[in-house]
Protein backbone atom coordinates (compact mmCIF):
# COMPACT_ATOMS: atom_id res chain seq x y z
CA UNK A 1 0.00 0.00 0.00
CA UNK A 2 1.25 3.30 -1.16
CA UNK A 3 0.95 6.99 -0.15
CA UNK A 4 -1.88 7.54 -3.46
CA UNK A 5 -3.24 4.20 -1.75
CA UNK A 6 -3.82 6.11 1.68
CA UNK A 7 -4.74 9.15 0.08
CA UNK A 8 -7.44 7.31 -1.56
CA UNK A 9 -9.10 5.92 1.38
CA UNK A 10 -8.92 9.65 2.87
CA UNK A 11 -10.37 10.92 -0.23
CA UNK A 12 -13.43 8.42 0.06
CA UNK A 13 -14.18 9.63 3.37
CA UNK A 14 -14.22 13.04 2.46
CA UNK A 15 -16.47 12.09 -0.57
CA UNK A 16 -18.34 10.46 1.99
CA UNK A 17 -19.21 12.65 4.51
CA UNK A 18 -19.73 15.34 1.89
CA UNK A 19 -22.33 13.08 0.23
CA UNK A 20 -23.94 12.83 3.61
CA UNK A 21 -23.97 15.97 4.35
CA UNK A 22 -21.41 16.36 7.50
CA UNK A 23 -19.76 19.31 8.99
CA UNK A 24 -17.39 21.15 5.75
CA UNK A 25 -14.48 21.76 8.22
CA UNK A 26 -14.22 17.37 8.30
CA UNK A 27 -14.44 17.16 4.76
CA UNK A 28 -11.83 19.85 4.49
CA UNK A 29 -9.85 18.12 6.54
CA UNK A 30 -9.75 14.56 4.89
CA UNK A 31 -8.80 16.36 1.71
CA UNK A 32 -5.95 18.44 2.90
CA UNK A 33 -4.13 15.01 4.54
CA UNK A 34 -5.06 13.32 1.14
CA UNK A 35 -3.23 16.25 -0.94
CA UNK A 36 -0.47 16.02 1.61
CA UNK A 37 0.03 12.52 1.31
CA UNK A 38 0.15 12.77 -2.74
CA UNK A 39 2.48 15.15 -2.76
CA UNK A 40 5.02 13.49 -0.04
CA UNK A 41 7.25 10.78 -1.91
CA UNK A 42 8.33 9.41 1.10
CA UNK A 43 6.47 6.15 2.00
CA UNK A 44 3.67 6.53 4.20
CA UNK A 45 4.85 3.06 5.42
CA UNK A 46 7.77 4.66 6.60
CA UNK A 47 6.92 7.69 8.61
CA UNK A 48 4.11 5.49 10.29
CA UNK A 49 6.53 2.97 11.67
CA UNK A 50 8.67 6.16 12.62
CA UNK A 51 5.98 7.35 14.13
CA UNK A 52 6.05 10.57 12.51
CA UNK A 53 3.14 10.97 10.92
CA UNK A 54 1.35 14.36 12.43
CA UNK A 55 5.19 15.76 11.23
CA UNK A 56 2.89 15.58 7.60
CA UNK A 57 1.33 19.15 7.42
CA UNK A 58 -2.58 18.57 7.37
CA UNK A 59 -2.36 14.79 9.12
CA UNK A 60 -3.41 15.59 12.60
CA UNK A 61 -4.06 12.52 15.84
CA UNK A 62 -6.97 11.25 14.39
CA UNK A 63 -6.28 10.83 10.53
CA UNK A 64 -2.66 9.40 11.67
CA UNK A 65 -4.53 6.60 13.60
CA UNK A 66 -7.03 5.99 10.85
CA UNK A 67 -3.41 5.99 8.74
CA UNK A 68 -2.08 3.57 10.96
CA UNK A 69 -5.06 1.00 11.08
CA UNK A 70 -4.64 1.26 7.32
CA UNK A 71 -1.43 0.07 6.89
CA UNK A 72 -2.01 -2.44 10.11
CA UNK A 73 -5.38 -3.81 9.39
CA UNK A 74 -5.73 -2.77 5.83
CA UNK A 75 -9.19 -1.16 6.69
CA UNK A 76 -10.48 1.79 8.24
CA UNK A 77 -13.34 0.85 10.55
CA UNK A 78 -14.50 4.52 9.99
CA UNK A 79 -14.52 4.38 6.41
CA UNK A 80 -16.19 1.25 6.85
CA UNK A 81 -19.09 2.22 8.68
CA UNK A 82 -19.24 5.28 6.47
CA UNK A 83 -19.47 3.03 3.17
CA UNK A 84 -22.42 1.03 5.03
CA UNK A 85 -24.77 4.30 4.48
CA UNK A 86 -23.98 4.92 0.73
CA UNK A 87 -24.61 2.12 -2.20
CA UNK A 88 -21.42 1.06 -3.45
CA UNK A 89 -22.25 2.14 -7.43
CA UNK A 90 -23.00 5.53 -6.05
CA UNK A 91 -19.62 5.49 -4.37
CA UNK A 92 -18.44 4.84 -7.55
CA UNK A 93 -19.71 7.98 -9.19
CA UNK A 94 -17.25 10.14 -6.85
CA UNK A 95 -14.50 8.13 -8.83
CA UNK A 96 -15.55 9.88 -12.25
CA UNK A 97 -12.63 12.84 -12.92
CA UNK A 98 -14.76 15.83 -12.45
CA UNK A 99 -18.00 14.87 -10.93
CA UNK A 100 -17.79 15.07 -6.96
CA UNK A 101 -20.00 14.17 -4.06
CA UNK A 102 -22.44 16.24 -4.19
CA UNK A 103 -23.66 15.44 -7.92
CA UNK A 104 -23.13 12.32 -7.15
CA UNK A 105 -25.57 13.03 -4.65
CA UNK A 106 -27.93 14.58 -6.92
CA UNK A 107 -27.66 12.03 -9.31
CA UNK A 108 -28.69 9.21 -7.01
CA UNK A 109 -31.52 10.77 -5.43
CA UNK A 110 -33.05 12.97 -8.34
CA UNK A 111 -32.76 10.39 -10.77
CA UNK A 112 -32.35 6.78 -8.88
CA UNK A 113 -28.74 6.31 -10.67
CA UNK A 114 -26.32 4.26 -8.84
CA UNK A 115 -24.01 2.44 -10.99
CA UNK A 116 -21.31 3.72 -13.76
CA UNK A 117 -23.22 1.51 -16.27
CA UNK A 118 -26.68 3.83 -15.56
CA UNK A 119 -24.79 7.07 -15.74
CA UNK A 120 -22.99 6.15 -19.06
CA UNK A 121 -26.43 5.48 -20.19
CA UNK A 122 -28.01 7.94 -18.34
CA UNK A 123 -25.62 10.90 -20.03
CA UNK A 124 -25.83 9.12 -23.75
CA UNK A 125 -29.73 9.55 -23.36
CA UNK A 126 -29.58 13.23 -22.11
CA UNK A 127 -31.02 12.36 -19.53
CA UNK A 128 -28.78 14.40 -17.16
CA UNK A 129 -30.08 17.75 -18.08
CA UNK A 130 -32.85 17.33 -16.08
CA UNK A 131 -30.16 18.52 -13.08
CA UNK A 132 -29.41 22.28 -12.47
CA UNK A 133 -26.09 22.89 -14.20
CA UNK A 134 -26.16 19.93 -16.27
CA UNK A 135 -26.45 20.22 -20.50
CA UNK A 136 -25.12 19.09 -23.45
CA UNK A 137 -21.17 19.76 -22.53
CA UNK A 138 -21.27 18.44 -19.17
CA UNK A 139 -23.16 15.16 -20.25
CA UNK A 140 -19.77 14.93 -22.37
CA UNK A 141 -17.57 15.46 -20.35
CA UNK A 142 -18.74 12.74 -18.52
CA UNK A 143 -18.79 10.12 -20.52
CA UNK A 144 -15.09 11.28 -21.44
CA UNK A 145 -14.83 11.10 -17.43
CA UNK A 146 -15.85 7.62 -17.78
CA UNK A 147 -13.55 6.07 -19.98
CA UNK A 148 -10.99 7.85 -18.38
CA UNK A 149 -11.69 6.22 -15.10
CA UNK A 150 -11.86 2.66 -17.08
CA UNK A 151 -8.82 3.27 -18.54
CA UNK A 152 -7.02 3.69 -15.36
CA UNK A 153 -8.29 1.03 -13.49
CA UNK A 154 -6.90 -1.25 -16.05
CA UNK A 155 -3.39 0.41 -15.63
CA UNK A 156 -0.86 -0.11 -13.12
CA UNK A 157 2.20 2.46 -12.13
CA UNK A 158 5.52 1.04 -12.95
CA UNK A 159 6.47 2.12 -9.92
CA UNK A 160 4.17 -0.29 -8.31
CA UNK A 161 4.94 -3.03 -11.06
CA UNK A 162 8.67 -3.09 -10.87
CA UNK A 163 9.07 -4.18 -6.74
CA UNK A 164 6.83 -7.14 -7.76
CA UNK A 165 8.69 -7.78 -10.41
CA UNK A 166 11.93 -7.37 -8.55
CA UNK A 167 10.21 -9.88 -5.36
CA UNK A 168 9.44 -13.03 -8.49
CA UNK A 169 12.24 -12.43 -10.34
CA UNK A 170 14.67 -13.10 -6.60
CA UNK A 171 12.97 -16.22 -5.83
CA UNK A 172 12.89 -17.56 -9.30
CA UNK A 173 16.91 -16.67 -9.63
CA UNK A 174 17.13 -18.82 -6.25
CA UNK A 175 15.49 -22.04 -7.67
CA UNK A 176 17.77 -24.96 -8.63
CA UNK A 177 15.69 -25.48 -11.51
CA UNK A 178 15.68 -22.11 -13.04
CA UNK A 179 18.72 -20.94 -15.39
CA UNK A 180 17.97 -17.70 -15.94
CA UNK A 181 14.50 -15.42 -15.75
CA UNK A 182 14.03 -11.79 -16.81
CA UNK A 183 10.92 -10.03 -17.07
CA UNK A 184 9.25 -9.02 -20.33
CA UNK A 185 6.72 -6.89 -21.69
CA UNK A 186 5.97 -3.06 -21.33
CA UNK A 187 7.59 -3.54 -17.70
CA UNK A 188 11.09 -4.22 -19.75
CA UNK A 189 10.30 -1.29 -21.64
CA UNK A 190 9.92 0.81 -18.57
CA UNK A 191 6.86 1.86 -19.83
CA UNK A 192 4.89 4.07 -17.20
CA UNK A 193 1.82 2.37 -16.86
CA UNK A 194 1.23 -1.68 -17.17
CA UNK A 195 -1.32 -4.19 -17.22
CA UNK A 196 0.88 -7.16 -17.09
CA UNK A 197 4.11 -8.17 -15.77
CA UNK A 198 5.03 -10.49 -18.31
CA UNK A 199 8.13 -12.92 -17.33
CA UNK A 200 10.35 -15.65 -19.12
CA UNK A 201 11.88 -18.52 -17.10
CA UNK A 202 14.79 -20.64 -18.55
CA UNK A 203 14.13 -24.15 -17.36
CA UNK A 204 14.64 -27.75 -18.17
CA UNK A 205 11.74 -28.87 -15.02
CA UNK A 206 9.11 -26.82 -16.35
CA UNK A 207 6.41 -28.88 -14.26
CA UNK A 208 7.88 -28.85 -10.83
CA UNK A 209 8.31 -24.63 -11.60
CA UNK A 210 5.13 -24.36 -12.28
CA UNK A 211 3.92 -26.28 -9.20
CA UNK A 212 6.37 -24.08 -7.19
CA UNK A 213 4.80 -20.87 -8.54
CA UNK A 214 1.26 -22.05 -7.95
CA UNK A 215 2.15 -22.29 -4.02
CA UNK A 216 3.42 -19.26 -4.00
CA UNK A 217 1.35 -16.77 -1.73
CA UNK A 218 2.20 -13.76 -4.24
CA UNK A 219 -1.33 -13.72 -6.06
CA UNK A 220 -3.92 -16.06 -7.15
CA UNK A 221 -3.32 -18.69 -10.26
CA UNK A 222 -5.90 -18.09 -13.19
CA UNK A 223 -3.99 -20.66 -15.43
CA UNK A 224 -1.54 -23.16 -14.98
CA UNK A 225 -0.19 -25.71 -17.53
CA UNK A 226 3.54 -27.26 -17.67
CA UNK A 227 4.53 -24.73 -19.89
CA UNK A 228 3.01 -21.30 -18.29
CA UNK A 229 1.40 -20.26 -15.36
CA UNK A 230 -0.58 -16.78 -14.48
CA UNK A 231 -1.01 -15.25 -11.67
CA UNK A 232 -3.07 -12.18 -10.68
CA UNK A 233 -2.01 -10.15 -7.68
CA UNK A 234 -4.07 -7.66 -5.11
CA UNK A 235 -3.28 -4.87 -7.56
CA UNK A 236 -4.82 -6.67 -10.35
CA UNK A 237 -1.80 -7.50 -11.83
CA UNK A 238 -1.35 -9.99 -13.91
CA UNK A 239 1.59 -12.07 -14.28
CA UNK A 240 1.95 -14.61 -17.40
CA UNK A 241 4.99 -16.97 -16.94
CA UNK A 242 6.08 -18.46 -19.83
CA UNK A 243 8.40 -21.40 -18.65
CA UNK A 244 11.12 -22.34 -21.99
CA UNK A 245 13.42 -24.55 -22.60
CA UNK A 246 17.02 -22.44 -21.80
CA UNK A 247 18.32 -22.62 -25.56
CA UNK A 248 14.86 -20.65 -26.52
CA UNK A 249 15.29 -18.19 -23.94
CA UNK A 250 16.44 -15.56 -25.71
CA UNK A 251 14.12 -15.77 -28.93
CA UNK A 252 11.24 -15.93 -25.54
CA UNK A 253 12.42 -12.92 -24.24
CA UNK A 254 12.50 -10.59 -27.13
CA UNK A 255 9.25 -11.97 -28.50
CA UNK A 256 7.63 -11.11 -25.34
CA UNK A 257 9.50 -7.81 -24.35
CA UNK A 258 8.03 -6.48 -28.04
CA UNK A 259 6.71 -4.20 -28.72
CA UNK A 260 4.66 -5.49 -31.65
CA UNK A 261 5.82 -2.14 -33.72
CA UNK A 262 9.26 -3.00 -33.29
CA UNK A 263 9.03 -6.77 -33.78
CA UNK A 264 7.20 -6.13 -37.39
CA UNK A 265 10.05 -4.19 -37.97
CA UNK A 266 12.46 -6.51 -37.57
CA UNK A 267 11.12 -9.25 -39.23
CA UNK A 268 11.30 -12.88 -38.67
CA UNK A 269 13.39 -13.51 -35.70
CA UNK A 270 16.40 -15.99 -35.98
CA UNK A 271 17.05 -18.41 -32.81
CA UNK A 272 20.67 -17.72 -31.22
CA UNK A 273 21.66 -17.99 -28.07
CA UNK A 274 21.15 -14.43 -26.85
CA UNK A 275 19.60 -11.05 -28.08
CA UNK A 276 22.49 -9.40 -28.84
CA UNK A 277 23.01 -12.14 -31.57
CA UNK A 278 19.79 -12.46 -32.75
CA UNK A 279 20.55 -8.24 -33.53
CA UNK A 280 24.04 -9.31 -35.15
CA UNK A 281 22.18 -12.19 -37.39
CA UNK A 282 19.69 -9.25 -38.49
CA UNK A 283 22.19 -7.04 -39.33
CA UNK A 284 21.97 -5.10 -36.56
CA UNK A 285 23.50 -3.89 -32.79
CA UNK A 286 21.57 -4.60 -30.14
CA UNK A 287 18.71 -2.49 -29.36
CA UNK A 288 17.85 -1.53 -25.81
CA UNK A 289 14.35 -2.42 -24.61
CA UNK A 290 13.94 0.95 -23.93
CA UNK A 291 13.75 2.13 -27.77
CA UNK A 292 11.52 -0.85 -28.58
CA UNK A 293 8.54 0.75 -29.84
CA UNK A 294 8.47 1.30 -33.69
CA UNK A 295 9.74 4.48 -32.98
CA UNK A 296 12.04 4.63 -36.10
CA UNK A 297 14.92 2.69 -33.62
CA UNK A 298 15.32 -0.09 -36.35
CA UNK A 299 16.11 2.26 -39.05
CA UNK A 300 18.57 3.80 -36.69
CA UNK A 301 19.90 0.86 -36.01
CA UNK A 302 20.85 0.02 -39.66
CA UNK A 303 21.94 3.82 -40.25
CA UNK A 304 24.39 3.36 -37.44
CA UNK A 305 22.47 6.32 -35.42
CA UNK A 306 21.33 5.13 -32.35
CA UNK A 307 21.91 7.07 -29.47
CA UNK A 308 24.30 6.62 -26.52
CA UNK A 309 21.80 6.15 -23.37
CA UNK A 310 21.65 7.95 -20.46
CA UNK A 311 22.13 5.81 -17.62
CA UNK A 312 22.39 5.97 -14.13
CA UNK A 313 26.31 6.14 -13.48
CA UNK A 314 25.91 9.17 -15.58
CA UNK A 315 24.78 11.40 -13.08
CA UNK A 316 26.24 13.29 -10.74
CA UNK A 317 23.59 14.27 -8.64
CA UNK A 318 20.65 15.41 -7.90
CA UNK A 319 18.98 19.50 -8.29
CA UNK A 320 15.70 18.71 -6.71
CA UNK A 321 15.69 17.38 -3.22
CA UNK A 322 13.32 18.32 0.02
CA UNK A 323 14.66 18.20 3.98
CA UNK A 324 12.68 18.64 7.00
CA UNK A 325 12.65 22.32 6.97
CA UNK A 326 9.70 22.17 4.44
CA UNK A 327 7.86 18.95 4.34
CA UNK A 328 11.14 16.12 4.13
CA UNK A 329 11.48 13.51 6.59
CA UNK A 330 15.15 14.04 6.72
CA UNK A 331 17.57 16.66 8.29
CA UNK A 332 20.25 18.02 5.70
CA UNK A 333 23.29 16.65 7.23
CA UNK A 334 20.85 13.10 6.79
CA UNK A 335 19.99 13.69 3.07
CA UNK A 336 23.78 15.03 2.55
CA UNK A 337 25.46 11.90 4.00
CA UNK A 338 22.91 9.66 1.82
CA UNK A 339 23.26 11.34 -1.16
CA UNK A 340 27.42 10.95 -0.74
CA UNK A 341 26.68 7.48 0.03
CA UNK A 342 25.58 7.00 -3.61
CA UNK A 343 28.54 8.88 -4.73
CA UNK A 344 27.07 11.87 -5.91
CA UNK A 345 29.29 15.02 -6.56
CA UNK A 346 26.41 17.21 -5.49
CA UNK A 347 23.01 18.15 -3.79
CA UNK A 348 20.71 20.64 -4.09
CA UNK A 349 18.34 21.23 -1.40
CA UNK A 350 15.20 22.73 -2.96
CA UNK A 351 12.38 23.30 -0.12
CA UNK A 352 8.85 24.70 -0.67
CA UNK A 353 8.73 28.20 -0.65
CA UNK A 354 6.56 29.96 1.46
CA UNK A 355 3.00 30.15 -0.45
CA UNK A 356 3.02 26.24 0.10
CA UNK A 357 1.00 25.65 3.15
CA UNK A 358 0.41 22.38 3.34
CA UNK A 359 4.30 21.41 2.88
CA UNK A 360 5.57 23.89 5.49
CA UNK A 361 7.09 26.48 2.55
CA UNK A 362 9.85 28.68 4.02
CA UNK A 363 9.87 32.15 4.47
CA UNK A 364 12.59 34.18 3.23
CA UNK A 365 14.29 34.69 6.60
CA UNK A 366 14.06 30.64 7.45
CA UNK A 367 15.90 30.12 3.44
CA UNK A 368 18.27 32.36 4.74
CA UNK A 369 19.13 30.86 7.77
CA UNK A 370 19.17 27.75 5.80
CA UNK A 371 21.75 28.89 3.55
CA UNK A 372 23.91 30.39 6.56
CA UNK A 373 23.72 26.40 7.57
CA UNK A 374 24.64 24.71 4.26
CA UNK A 375 27.62 27.25 4.07
CA UNK A 376 28.84 26.21 7.02
CA UNK A 377 28.66 22.24 6.28
CA UNK A 378 30.42 22.87 2.52
CA UNK A 379 33.54 24.32 4.55
CA UNK A 380 33.82 20.52 5.78
CA UNK A 381 32.70 18.47 2.94
CA UNK A 382 35.92 18.51 0.95
CA UNK A 383 35.06 17.31 -2.92
CA UNK A 384 30.83 17.34 -2.28
CA UNK A 385 28.92 20.54 -2.79
CA UNK A 386 25.55 21.16 -1.48
CA UNK A 387 23.78 23.36 -3.09
CA UNK A 388 21.00 26.21 -2.10
CA UNK A 389 18.22 26.24 -4.04
CA UNK A 390 14.07 26.64 -3.49
CA UNK A 391 11.20 25.09 -5.38
CA UNK A 392 9.34 28.03 -5.83
CA UNK A 393 6.02 28.46 -6.54
CA UNK A 394 4.63 29.50 -9.76
CA UNK A 395 1.30 31.50 -8.71
CA UNK A 396 -1.99 31.86 -10.59
CA UNK A 397 -0.49 35.21 -12.14
CA UNK A 398 3.02 33.56 -13.11
CA UNK A 399 4.78 35.87 -10.66
CA UNK A 400 7.34 33.62 -8.40
CA UNK A 401 6.89 33.01 -4.49
CA UNK A 402 9.80 34.56 -3.71
CA UNK A 403 11.51 38.14 -4.69
CA UNK A 404 14.16 38.78 -6.54
CA UNK A 405 16.37 39.69 -4.78
CA UNK A 406 15.77 36.43 -2.31
CA UNK A 407 15.97 34.35 -5.33
CA UNK A 408 19.09 36.19 -6.43
CA UNK A 409 21.28 34.22 -3.56
CA UNK A 410 20.52 31.41 -4.17
CA UNK A 411 22.25 28.82 -6.19
CA UNK A 412 19.12 26.57 -7.98
CA UNK A 413 15.70 27.81 -8.52
CA UNK A 414 13.34 25.08 -9.26
CA UNK A 415 10.02 26.70 -10.47
CA UNK A 416 6.68 24.69 -10.28
CA UNK A 417 2.69 24.98 -10.34
CA UNK A 418 1.08 23.37 -7.81
CA UNK A 419 -2.24 24.95 -7.70
CA UNK A 420 -5.19 26.42 -9.93
CA UNK A 421 -4.41 23.09 -12.40
CA UNK A 422 -7.66 23.85 -13.81
CA UNK A 423 -6.78 26.80 -16.14
CA UNK A 424 -7.60 27.04 -20.01
CA UNK A 425 -4.21 26.27 -21.95
CA UNK A 426 -3.42 29.71 -22.40
CA UNK A 427 -3.83 30.78 -19.29
CA UNK A 428 -1.45 27.80 -17.91
CA UNK A 429 0.89 29.10 -21.02
CA UNK A 430 1.41 32.17 -19.84
CA UNK A 431 1.91 31.33 -16.38
CA UNK A 432 4.98 29.03 -17.52
CA UNK A 433 6.21 31.57 -20.16
CA UNK A 434 6.81 33.95 -17.20
CA UNK A 435 8.48 31.65 -14.89
CA UNK A 436 10.92 30.45 -18.08
CA UNK A 437 11.81 33.93 -18.87
CA UNK A 438 12.36 34.99 -15.12
CA UNK A 439 16.19 35.67 -15.34
CA UNK A 440 16.70 33.41 -12.12
CA UNK A 441 14.81 30.70 -12.81
CA UNK A 442 16.80 27.31 -13.60
CA UNK A 443 14.09 24.38 -13.74
CA UNK A 444 10.90 24.17 -14.66
CA UNK A 445 9.92 21.12 -12.10
CA UNK A 446 7.38 18.89 -13.08
CA UNK A 447 6.62 20.51 -15.95
CA UNK A 448 2.78 19.22 -16.82
CA UNK A 449 1.94 18.76 -13.27
CA UNK A 450 0.31 15.01 -13.79
CA UNK A 451 0.12 12.42 -11.44
CA UNK A 452 -0.45 9.12 -12.95
CA UNK A 453 -3.87 7.76 -12.30
CA UNK A 454 -4.84 10.85 -10.03
CA UNK A 455 -4.16 14.11 -12.30
CA UNK A 456 -4.39 14.65 -16.21
CA UNK A 457 -1.81 17.20 -17.27
CA UNK A 458 -2.85 20.74 -17.24
CA UNK A 459 -3.11 22.21 -21.08
CA UNK A 460 -0.50 24.08 -22.05
CA UNK A 461 1.42 25.32 -25.81
CA UNK A 462 4.23 22.77 -25.79
CA UNK A 463 5.76 24.08 -28.57
CA UNK A 464 6.30 28.18 -27.09
CA UNK A 465 7.11 26.45 -24.02
CA UNK A 466 10.10 24.34 -25.85
CA UNK A 467 10.98 27.35 -27.69
CA UNK A 468 10.96 29.96 -24.46
CA UNK A 469 13.56 27.31 -22.82
CA UNK A 470 15.70 26.82 -25.42
CA UNK A 471 15.80 30.79 -25.87
CA UNK A 472 16.93 31.36 -22.26
CA UNK A 473 18.28 28.09 -21.82
CA UNK A 474 15.68 27.41 -19.08
CA UNK A 475 15.90 23.15 -18.43
CA UNK A 476 13.01 20.99 -18.07
CA UNK A 477 12.80 18.39 -15.21
CA UNK A 478 12.19 14.88 -15.57
CA UNK A 479 10.70 13.98 -12.21
CA UNK A 480 11.80 10.06 -11.21
CA UNK A 481 8.94 10.14 -8.49
CA UNK A 482 7.48 7.06 -9.79
CA UNK A 483 3.69 8.56 -9.37
CA UNK A 484 4.95 11.41 -12.00
CA UNK A 485 7.50 10.55 -14.44
CA UNK A 486 6.74 13.76 -16.02
CA UNK A 487 8.16 14.93 -18.26
CA UNK A 488 6.96 11.83 -19.93
CA UNK A 489 8.85 10.39 -22.80
CA UNK A 490 7.08 11.82 -25.51
CA UNK A 491 7.93 15.07 -24.41
CA UNK A 492 11.34 14.64 -23.36
CA UNK A 493 11.76 13.77 -26.40
CA UNK A 494 9.99 16.67 -28.16
CA UNK A 495 12.33 18.58 -25.74
CA UNK A 496 15.70 17.21 -26.48
CA UNK A 497 14.77 17.20 -30.47
CA UNK A 498 13.90 21.02 -29.60
CA UNK A 499 17.41 22.05 -28.08
CA UNK A 500 16.11 22.41 -24.60
CA UNK A 501 18.27 20.84 -21.61
CA UNK A 502 16.63 17.95 -19.07
CA UNK A 503 17.41 17.61 -15.70
CA UNK A 504 16.74 14.28 -14.08
CA UNK A 505 15.65 15.01 -10.89
CA UNK A 506 14.20 12.45 -7.54
CA UNK A 507 11.90 15.56 -5.87
CA UNK A 508 12.98 13.51 -2.77
CA UNK A 509 11.69 14.21 0.15
CA UNK A 510 13.31 11.24 2.47
CA UNK A 511 16.93 9.61 1.92
CA UNK A 512 15.29 6.53 0.35
CA UNK A 513 13.60 9.04 -2.38
CA UNK A 514 17.04 9.79 -3.50
CA UNK A 515 16.98 6.31 -4.94
CA UNK A 516 14.63 6.87 -7.31
CA UNK A 517 16.58 8.21 -10.01
CA UNK A 518 16.12 4.99 -12.29
CA UNK A 519 12.86 5.79 -12.75
CA UNK A 520 13.83 9.01 -14.17
CA UNK A 521 16.69 7.05 -16.21
CA UNK A 522 14.37 5.06 -17.79
CA UNK A 523 11.63 7.43 -18.86
CA UNK A 524 15.30 9.73 -20.45
CA UNK A 525 16.23 6.28 -22.24
CA UNK A 526 12.65 5.83 -23.95
CA UNK A 527 12.85 9.62 -24.75
CA UNK A 528 16.15 8.86 -26.86
CA UNK A 529 18.14 11.35 -24.07
CA UNK A 530 21.74 10.93 -24.19
CA UNK A 531 24.14 12.40 -21.39
CA UNK A 532 24.90 15.61 -23.24
CA UNK A 533 21.11 16.97 -22.77
CA UNK A 534 21.36 15.91 -19.31
CA UNK A 535 21.99 19.21 -17.05
CA UNK A 536 22.85 16.74 -14.18
CA UNK A 537 25.75 14.90 -16.00
CA UNK A 538 28.02 17.68 -15.29
CA UNK A 539 30.68 17.62 -13.53
CA UNK A 540 30.22 20.47 -10.91
CA UNK A 541 32.78 23.45 -12.40
CA UNK A 542 30.55 22.81 -16.02
CA UNK A 543 27.34 22.91 -13.15
CA UNK A 544 28.10 26.15 -11.47
CA UNK A 545 29.30 27.54 -14.50
CA UNK A 546 25.69 26.58 -16.58
CA UNK A 547 24.38 28.00 -13.39
CA UNK A 548 25.65 31.11 -13.29
CA UNK A 549 24.95 31.88 -16.58
CA UNK A 550 23.52 34.35 -17.87
CA UNK A 551 19.66 33.88 -19.42
CA UNK A 552 18.58 34.55 -22.51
Amino acid sequence: MDNLDVAAALREIADLLEFRGDEPFKVRAYRKAATALEMLPEPVTALAEQGALTRVPGIGKAIAAKITELLTTGQIAYLEELRQAVPPGVRALTEVPGLGARTAYLLYTRLGIDSLDRLELAARRGELRALPGMGPRKEAAILEGLKKLRRMRRAIPLGAALPVAAELLAWLRQQPEVVAAEAAGDVRRRVEVVTELPIVVATTEPASVSAALARLPLGTVKEQETDRVVLTTGLGLTIPVALVPPEHFALALMTLTGSPAHLEALGPLPPAPTEEAIYARLGLPFIPPELREGRGEVEAAREGRLPRLLEVADLKGDLHTHTRASDGTATLLEMVEAARQMGHRYLAVCDHSQSLAVARGLTPERLRAQGEEIRRLNRDLGDFRILHGTEVDIRKDGSLDFPDEVLAELDVVVASIHSHMGLDAEAQTERLLKAIYHPHVDIIGHPTGRVLGRRDPYPFDVDRVLAACRETGTALEVSADPSRLDLNDELARRAVEAGVMLVINTDAHSTRGLGLLPYGVAQARRAWVEPRHVVNTMDLPDLLEWLARPKG
